[in-house]
């Protein structure tokens, strides 16, 4: 091995960090799916699909993803330009993290939708900001794909590219948060244990939005702050998981996990629910309709919780049976 260059650690560096995070954090997007797929919620087919269709994406992303390591550490261990050669980073990174992040970004636009009594304004912007960044991943894989070497990135045109992705894709996590919270503030319901949970539902949302855009902000910095190196892989590897994370997390927010006795279960809350939405008859998701008025406040006890369902807020109520 005395034909490796001093700086191999830094090149090997970044991409074994990837590929540790990324395989971690498949591992936390298997759990999140298996507790979707158990809960056996009566979602509508669309959101069946979505969850499914994601987490089916990011295991063809992870089986490439794993390809890549073992040839660079495996096979092509001791092959300097393995190191930097693209392999299919090309396509694993820039251009399904970008499709993913699209996907995620559309789930949340329907969201601020619905939660603005349907005013087309915010989810605009998200949408034709995501697809601008979408558009910026795409090209940036096809650039990589073309230029062969993950550390000759630092061309204008890829420059370019790259800040359209990351930067597009920070600023669109960054506006579905704050639309999120400005939307979910404005209801008030003058239940105390309702505010309490949308409040927790807006703090999840600030949460999963800030991480989002620190991670594409993080690799955009890392790419521009070394440039001709390969550092800012320590982030893009894992950077999809991220999004798909973040979105089956909060379509997870509405269940319970708790423990009774030994035995774990996770339970949807049932039942008796109040929506935010325009006025009965408005569709909802699927294509649902409300057939009667929200109930009042008489007849509904202290024990209610909160909920994410079809887009629309729900408080629904627990029988002592169902109390975790």
């Amino acid at each position: 091995m005395s034909h490796l260059p001093p700086d191999v650690l830094r090149a090997s560096a970044p991409l074994l960090t990837g590929f540790m995070v990324h395989w971690c954090l498949f591992s936390t997007l298997s759990v999140q799916t298996y507790l979707y797929y158990d809960a056996a919620l009566p979602d509508s087919l669309q959101k069946k699909c979505l969850v499914y269709g994601v987490y089916l994406l990011e295991s063809l992303q992870t089986g490439f993803v794993t390809y890549d390591a073992f040839t660079i550490f495996a096979s092509g261990f001791g092959d300097v330009q393995s190191l930097t050669a693209v392999h299919f980073h090309w396509l694993t990174i820039p251009v399904m993290s970008a499709i993913v992040a699209c996907i995620s970004q559309f789930f949340y636009a329907y969201r601020v939708f619905v939660l603005s009594n349907r005013q087309k304004f915010a989810p605009s912007i998200i949408a034709i900001i995501s697809i601008g960044s979408a558009v910026g991943g795409i090209l940036t894989g096809y650039l990589a794909y073309r230029t062969g070497d993950a550390s000759q990135l630092n061309t204008p045109t890829t420059s370019i590219a790259i800040g359209f992705w990351c930067g597009g894709a920070a600023l669109c996590d960054i506006l579905i948060a704050a639309f999120m919270t400005h939307y979910l503030a404005k209801h008030d319901t003058g239940f105390r244990h309702t505010q309490r949970l949308i409040s927790k539902l807006i703090r999840l949302t600030v949460e999963t939005g800030t991480l989002t855009a620190v991670g594409a902000l993080l690799d955009l910095i890392l790419f521009f702050a070394f440039p001709f190196q390969e550092v800012y892989m320590s982030v893009a590897l894992w950077l999809p998981k991220l999004y798909a994370n973040a979105m089956i997390m909060v379509i997870n927010a509405r269940l319970k996990i708790g423990v009774s006795g030994v035995e774990d279960r996770v339970h949807l809350m049932s039942t008796h629910s109040i929506r935010f939405t325009p006025s009965p008859g408005t569709p909802v998701d699927d294509g649902r309709f409300l057939q009667s008025p929200s109930p009042t406040r008489e007849g509904v006890t202290d024990r209610k919780d909160l909920s994410m369902y079809d887009g629309t807020l729900e408080m629904k109520k627990m029988g002592d049976s169902e109390a975790v």
